[in-house]
């Protein structure tokens, strides 16, 4: 589980512009509800789609992003949320278990 530290860095509180799909993923990633309704799937298909059914929802998943983007936008969020060396390493470990997908280290390029 993600530690406190990593958890107030992430807060889409601290980040008003971040869009209310990029606060669902987020929060699929860690575990929190941070949109209403909250994320109850989230997968990354085989050829780099990220699909997503909301909590309570029937019926096909909904298309949210390219895979490469959603990285980029997951590193950039790190980035600016300040994470130190041991909190990217978590936050990498929580992307890989939850989405399936390579974050990469803290100072490479956004590149699969």
């Amino acid at each position: 589980m993600p530690n406190d530290a990593m958890h107030h860095k992430l807060d889409p509180a601290r980040f008003p512009n971040m869009s209310l799909q990029m606060a669902a993923i987020l929060g699929f990633l860690l575990d929190r509800a941070y949109t209403t309704p909250a994320l109850a799937e989230l997968v990354v298909t085989p050829d780099g789609h990220v699909l997503a059914r909301p909590a309570g929802e029937v019926g096909p998943m909904a298309y949210l992003a390219a895979e490469a983007d959603l990285r980029a936008n997951l590193r950039r969020l790190g980035m600016a949320a300040g994470l130190d060396e041991g909190e990217w390493a978590d936050y990498a470990v929580r992307v890989r278990h939850r989405l399936g997908m390579e974050l990469g280290g803290q100072g490479t390029a956004d590149r699969p």
